[in-house]
Parts: C-alpha cells; structure tokens; sequence
C-alpha cells in the first residue's frame, strides 16, 4: 500500500534523521571512550609515576604503596591498582595488590629501562579479565628497575557500557520527539491543502464558481491555490461559453427545422397545383441552404475550438491577391443587391505569415456581412495599407451602422442585432465571430467602428511576414 504525501515526509525525514543520529551516536561512543581511556591511563600513570619515586629515593626493597587516585570529572570507580617491580633481567622483585605476578613484555620491559618510555598495553589475565598496563623506568644508583601498574577494565566498561545506553537511549528519544513534531507540523502546514481537496472534490460543472480556499498568506500554497482559482475560472468560462454555444445553435437549428417542418405540413393537407409546389420547394430549398450554411459555420467553430487555424510555418501569401479573390467571389452577389463592390487602390502588396485560405475565410466573412447590410445604392469599399509591422485591411461600407449598445457584442457568437433581424437579411450572427477568432490565432487584431446611420468600417491587422520572399503564394 502506498503512503500517503504526510506520511512519506515523515518517513523520509525520520530515515535521514536516524542515519544522523546513529553517526552521532557511534562518534560520540567513540570520543567518550578515548576521553575515559585517556583519564584511566593518566590514574594508572599518576600512580606509577608515585611508586616510582618511591624506589628512586628507597630502592626497591622499601613497601610500595600505590598514591590514592581522586575520581576525574565524575567518572566514579574503586581504583585498587596492582603494583609489580621488576629488574633489568625481567626477574619480578615485588608484587603488589594481587597473588600472581603480572605476564612480563620483554619487547616493553626493554624498551622501557634502556630508553627511558612509558609503555601502556593491555593484557588478559587467568580469570579472563582485561588490565590495562602502564610500564615505566625507576633508577636508584647504577640499577635501573621497571615499575607496572596494572587496573582491571571491568568497572571502565560498566561506566562505557551504561554511557552508550544513554546515547542510544537518547537519541532514540530525539528521534520520536521530532517524528512526533514533524506529524504535528506536517498535518498543519498541509491543512489548507486538505482544504483544497475536500472544496476540489465537492466541485462540479454546477459549482465551478465557488473557489478554492486560500490560505490567507503569501506562499507555495497561496500561488498553488491562485493558480487553481484561475484554472477553474478558464474553465468556468469555457463551460459557460459552450453552454451557450449549445444553447444558441439548437435555438438556430430550430428555427429553420420548425418552418421546413410547417411547410411541408401544410403542404400535405390538400393537393396543390405545380407552382405552388415550387414555390414551397422554393421556401424549403432556402430553409435547406440556411442550415446548410449553419452547419458548415458550426463545424468551423468546433474546429477553432479544437485548436485549428492557429498560426503555422511561415508561409508568405500575397495579401493584395486574396482580397481581389474574396471581391470577384461577392461582385455578383454586390450587385444584385445593388451594391458597389470595389477594392480601392494600393501600392506594394503586403505579404503576411497567414494561410491563403483562412485569409480568404477572415475576408470572406467580413465582405459578405458588408454587403448584406450596406443600403441599396451604396458601396462597400476594401482599403490595403501597409505599417512598419502590419498589413491592414479595412472594409467600410456605407449600412445604417451599428447602435452603440449593440457594438461591443458584434463579434459574440450567434449575435444579431436589432437591425439585421427587423431587415429580415439571412444569417446566424457567426461569421465576424469565426472571423475574429482566427485573426487573433494568427497574432492579429480585428477592430470594428461604426456610426448609426453613416455605416460601418471593419479593420483586420495581420503581422507582416518575416520573409517576403520566402515561398510567396499570391
């Protein structure tokens, strides 16, 4: 079973605090070792260095007695050393303190009377216990004797022994305290992530609205809890922009099922001559060309939703030669409408990084809501100009405009405003919204102005290409 994220920190910081600890404790064994060694050698030494002097003013044949020993810093044991004088041939001359001499180390024996060392070893009795051995060099007159003093190790490891089990003991209890604290901290600093979970998995496409709670202060969580918020508020808006995305479209599909629906319904009830089929053919055939074109517009947009029409490899097209396409395509339509189509004159043609065919579709869409609303009579006009950066197209027509209130929803999805629905002129309301959207996609920007009763001018910006040159497509 896997841990959780809490208990996998604790986990992890308890291994790693283990492993330091256990260093600790085996380093800190060792010093304290050296250290009680060292002070047991400097009693064993202290007291030989006394029996020593005893034998260079008294000789050898004199009582020995060892010095008593005040314990060092604390460290208590009963120091009842064992005494042993030996001359320059190894021959043990007294023993003091236990019943059997000591073994003899020739090798430290020698090197101690003829050159004057103080030797320490340890050695291992009959009964199996440890001495720790000092060896040092005692003259009186032309003898030179070798003076040892030997203390059992029992009672040193008993106190080293009970000194580990403290450490060990001790870091076992720092070890559990801080995993304690760190449950405790952990637990509280992943409070609000706790939170956020608990709000995150009560969400749904019914409550998106409702945020994440935030900590209340700066920090990783405060940044993780923004940029949740400002996801679900991308998604939100996603949601809600689909939502009437499906609402407009089976309201737009409705429409035109509806009538073909009467129609044909009516159309049944009694026999009728053949003009007045053809007239309800007629009817129907433009219903069918209606939804027709909603259907291609709808795919259109739910491709852009899928993400096409964003800008690809550069690829220079020759802005001047769509837009004299897209007005030849609408010329017939401008006149029989009684509308003057026209492109006006320009210099260089501008090359941009833009497809020919979603230039003709930016184009396209913009010319034909031009030319269905400009008044009968009037013109509708395409301006080519070019920047330091970009390739402009205007395309103003001479319509009764656009009211104020209605201007800022021109490129909403499905929007048609007053006018165009009282003029009775066809359409669904998505052509400067599919428009618009592969404009930006391309790193443009549409803009639209309109005075009421003057007409309307539609402005399209396109970054000029990179390379002019470079694979030029008219």
């Amino acid at each position: 079973m896997r841990l959780g994220y809490k208990a996998r920190l604790a986990a992890w910081h308890a291994i790693v605090l283990a492993i330091i600890l256990g260093v600790s404790v085996v380093v800190l064994d060792l010093t304290v070792r050296r250290i009680v060694l060292d002070q047991f050698d400097a009693a064993l030494l202290h007291a030989a260095q006394s029996v020593g002097a005893e034998i260079v003013e008294e000789g050898p044949t004199s009582p020995v007695h060892a010095m008593s020993i005040k314990p060092v810093r604390r460290l208590l044991w009963s120091f009842r050393p064992i005494v042993q004088v030996v001359d320059g041939t190894g021959a043990v001359l007294i023993v003091v303190g236990a019943s059997s001499p000591l073994q003899i180390d020739a090798a430290v024996l020698s090197k101690v009377i003829r050159r004057g060392k103080v030797g320490f070893r340890t050695i291992s009795t009959s009964e199996s216990k440890a001495l720790r051995v000092v060896t040092l060099r005692a003259p009186h007159g032309a003898e030179a004797y070798g003076v040892e003093v030997a203390h059992p190790l029992d009672e040193v490891d008993v106190l080293l022994d009970r000194i580990r089990v403290l450490l060990i003991a001790a870091a076992v209890a720092i070890l559990v305290v801080i995993v304690a604290t760190d449950l405790v901290l952990t637990r509280q600093v992943l409070q609000p992530i706790d939170a956020i979970v608990r709000q995150a998995r009560r969400l749904s496409d019914a409550n998106l609205a409702e945020p994440l709670p935030h900590p209340g202060e700066p920090g990783e969580v405060a940044r993780l809890v923004e940029t949740l918020n400002a996801m679900l508020g991308r998604m939100r808006d996603s949601l809600d922009a689909q939502r009437r995305f499906t609402a407009d479209a089976a309201h737009e599909l409705r429409s035109p099922l509806t009538r073909l629906r009467t129609e044909i319904e009516v159309a049944m009830r009694r026999p009728r001559d053949i003009e007045e089929y053809r007239g309800l053919l007629a009817t129907t055939l433009e219903e069918i060309e209606r939804l027709s074109a909603l259907s291609d517009n709808l795919l259109t947009l739910a491709r852009l939703d899928a993400g096409e029409g964003h800008r690809g490899p550069a690829h220079a097209s020759r802005l001047g030669a769509v837009v004299e396409g897209v007005v030849a395509r609408f010329e017939a339509i401008a006149t029989a409408r009684g509308v003057t189509l026209r492109v006006a004159p320009y210099g260089t043609d501008a090359a941009v990084d833009v497809l020919p065919a979603i230039l003709d579709v930016v184009v396209g869409n913009v010319v034909d809501n031009a030319v269905k609303f400009a008044k009968s009579g009037g013109t509708v006009e395409l301006t080519i100009s070019v920047s330091s950066t970009q390739a402009v197209v205007a395309v103003a027509d001479t319509g009764s405009g656009i009211p104020v209130d209605e201007l800022p929803h021109v490129f909403e999805r499905f929007f048609r405003g007053k006018g165009p629905r009282a003029m009775g002129t066809s359409g669904v309301g998505l052509g400067l919204a599919i428009a618009k959207t592969l404009v930006e996609r391309q790193h443009g920007v549409m803009e639209i102005d309109s005075t009421p009763g003057a007409g309307t001018t539609v402005t399209i910006r396109l970054p000029l290409a990179s390379d002019p040159a470079a694979d030029l497509t008219p």
